[in-house]
């Protein structure tokens, strides 16, 4: 009991603070999605207007830092490693529509849900979109507004609607 109340006043104050610019206000998300989140490595940082929820199924690792308008639905869990950079308004969505029948509403048939792992030292370009089941290989880069439906292998840069490989990294 008590620790639910905790819970819903720490969602609070993130709500309060989400929005402010200051290096005090990033020191402070810190803070608090440390004791929300699965886990949290030091030095991240999570810049203003970032919403994360479900955060309890969110882990980053160390060095990770997720920048302004990123969207991270954390239904199906995310995993994210070292030293990853987010750029600003990614969208990480571990849940899809089911639409298998057409007799029923679409928003009537639920969701289903999927993790998503970004391993490390990953570079996240402008405007991606990242879909549920998907992992993204270490040292890989995801240029700006791609569409990642599928798995990403390491050491490569991929891009594109749908995302694909266009470049490997040396």
């Amino acid at each position: 009991m008590v620790a639910n109340f905790y819970l819903k006043i720490l969602r609070k104050i993130i709500l309060i603070i989400r929005y402010s610019p200051f290096n005090i206000s990033i020191k402070l998300r810190y803070i608090l999605y440390k004791s929300l989140m699965k886990g949290i490595g030091e030095k991240c940082n999570i810049l203003e207007s970032v919403v994360i929820s479900n955060p309890d199924k969110v882990s980053l690792g160390k060095r990770v830092s997720i920048h302004q308008f990123c969207y991270l639905d954390g239904q199906g869990e995310i995993e994210i490693g070292n030293d990853v950079a987010i750029a600003n308004h990614v969208k990480i969505l571990t849940s899809d529509h089911v639409f298998k029948n057409n007799d029923v509403a679409i928003k009537d048939q639920g969701i289903e849900i999927d993790k998503i792992t970004i391993k490390d030292n990953v570079w996240i370009g402008a405007g991606a979109t990242i879909l549920k089941g998907v992992v993204i290989g270490e040292n890989s880069i995801i240029g700006a507004q791609s569409l990642v439906n599928k798995n990403i292998p390491p050491n490569v840069i991929a891009a594109g609607v749908p995302c694909k490989v266009v470049k490997e990294r040396q």
